[in-house]
């Protein structure tokens, strides 16, 4: 039976190999079982029933494995890309993180070279007269600012040719790179920043601010409203003419004429007198409030010309209570005047032992050996000028605008009040020539009345505005001049002595 029976199965599935079907008693085919399925993902299992193991198909599209690794490639790239682009962006908010902070809040110093040009066409930068050089020293954990005046005649090497002249021809000839190279040369500085503002956005801050008080002596008055005319026509900001001296409130563009006042005294009292007004101007944004800062940052920044950004300059504005101005002062300490060829110069005496001081009013160095660089710079001018000993430290005037003391000595011996004569050489005539134009205009308005504006309020209005004083002068000299005041008055005045003392009348000015 067991052997029947393994035939019979035998026979049963060779029928099955070959498609043969068991055929019923009717002789038709009999019908076909369907096998189990099982579908588990893209396979289907298939059962036949007769103990044996199932047969897997592939019902979804044949994926070689080559075609499998280069998709699993590209998905890995794109991750990566991803990755390395967030740590990129992350890199950079660090970054910029750090050197704001590192600027604003870490300790240390922060250098700023500050230059002030009297622009006519716009320019700040090569090609402009430098009027005001001076140094900002920010101590970032104490918000001490101290701020140094380099005296724009003092006579230093203004390139890496070796040419000698006054530094402000550094920045006329190159801009205020090559001027911050000569300062970190001459001077042993490491500047980290520059500013270079004209005297228009002087004036706009001032006036954003609601301008600052000052007390003008009479030697200052005489002068003043002179400047007050030339700096409404140069800047296009209307003002008015002061009518007394004494203290008065000064708008913006009084504010710049009062900083830019030389003729009376030298020019060592017109860098005090700017950097009164940076100082006056300094209290009276500590004391405004944040919608008046940023008014100010957003109308003045487009104006100037810096590497600082606009972010730091608003920390600042917000934060600028914890800042305040200590040390003022004048470089070189020790000093003379004297002609350098056809130049009147301001020479230090000696500029090595002048950098040892300055080392340390900017950053506390009481024990500072200047490099090798400086001691050559300052055997050069010692030798030129045949002053090789140093001298001692320049008297700190009150910046009040006085008289002039005679001196018989070299010693301390302040730049003439008038501009230098203009040298034969090229490279000099334009600075020299553009300066007597100026000083020239300013001379020319000083003599104007100040009871006589255009408007019934005192005011000027608009660049150009003129006043129209000529009848009062005619009246004047009937009244107030005999013969021999109007000669005087014809007559240039050579000294200072003679600008300012007063006449019959009290008056002070040229040509009186």
């Amino acid at each position: 039976m067991d052997y029947e029976d393994e035939l019979d199965r035998m026979r049963a599935r060779k029928r099955h190999k070959n498609g043969i079907g068991s055929r019923g008693e009717t002789g038709r085919p009999a019908p076909k079982k369907h096998p189990q399925q099982a579908a588990k993902g893209d396979r289907v299992y298939y059962s036949d029933g007769d103990g044996r193991n199932p047969r897997a198909r592939y019902t979804g599209a044949s994926s070689s494995p080559k075609r499998n690794n280069q998709k699993k490639k590209k998905r890995k790239h794109k991750r990566r890309i991803i990755l390395i682009e967030i740590a990129v962006l992350i890199l950079i908010l660090l970054a910029g993180f750090f050197m704001f902070k590192q600027r604003t809040h870490q300790k240390g110093f922060w250098t700023i070279a500050v230059f002030g040009v009297d622009s006519r066409d716009g320019k700040l930068d090569k090609g402009a007269l430098s009027d005001v050089i001076m140094l900002c020293n920010i101590n970032k954990a104490t918000g001490e600012i101290k701020l140094v005046s380099v005296y724009r005649d003092t006579y230093l090497k203004i390139n890496s040719k070796g040419t000698y002249h006054k530094i402000n021809e550094a920045y006329f000839k190159g801009g205020h790179k090559q001027a911050m190279e000569a300062l970190n040369e001459n001077l042993d500085l490491s500047i980290d920043d520059y500013a270079t503002f004209n005297w228009k956005s002087v004036a706009d801050a001032i006036n954003i601010l609601g301008g600052i008080d000052l007390e003008i002596t009479d030697s200052e008055f005489a002068y003043i409203n002179g400047f007050i005319t030339e700096t409404v026509n140069s800047t296009g900001v209307g003002s008015h003419q002061l009518k007394r001296a004494g203290m008065n409130h000064l708008d913006g563009v009084q504010a710049v004429a009062y900083a830019r006042l030389r003729l009376m005294d030298t020019d060592y009292n017109r860098t005090e007198r700017q950097r009164k007004v940076v100082n006056l101007a300094m209290e009276k944004a500590k004391n405004a409030d944040l919608a008046t800062r940023s008014s100010l940052v957003a109308a003045v920044f487009p104006q100037v010309s810096t590497s600082i950004g606009v972010n730091d300059v608003l920390s600042i504005a917000k934060g600028i209570n914890k800042y305040h101005i200590g040390e003022t002062t004048g470089f070189p300490f020790s000093r003379t005047a004297m002609k350098i060829g056809k130049m009147d110069c301001v020479i230090a005496t000696t500029l090595e032992s002048n950098v040892i001081q300055l080392q340390q009013v900017l950053y506390g160095v009481t024990d500072y050996s200047p490099s090798l660089t400086v001691k050559n710079i300052s055997g050069k001018i010692a030798k030129e000028s045949g002053l090789t000993e140093p001298g001692q430290n320049a008297p700190s005037s009150n910046g009040s605008g006085g008289k002039k003391k005679k001196s018989s000595s070299t010693k301390e011996t302040a730049p003439q009040q008038t501009e230098p004569a203009v040298e034969t050489t090229a490279e000099t005539t334009p600075e020299t020539t553009e300066e007597n134009v100026k000083e020239t205009t300013s001379v020319e308005t000083k003599v104007e009345s100040t009871e006589a504006p255009t408007n019934q309020d005192g005011s000027l209005i608009g660049p150009g505005a003129k006043i129209d004083d000529s009848n009062s002068k005619k009246n004047d000299k009937k009244k107030n001049k005999d013969k021999k005041e109007t000669k005087e008055e014809t007559e240039p005045i050579d000294t200072p002595e003679q600008q300012n003392e007063p006449d019959q009348q009290g008056e002070f000015g040229p040509g009186i």
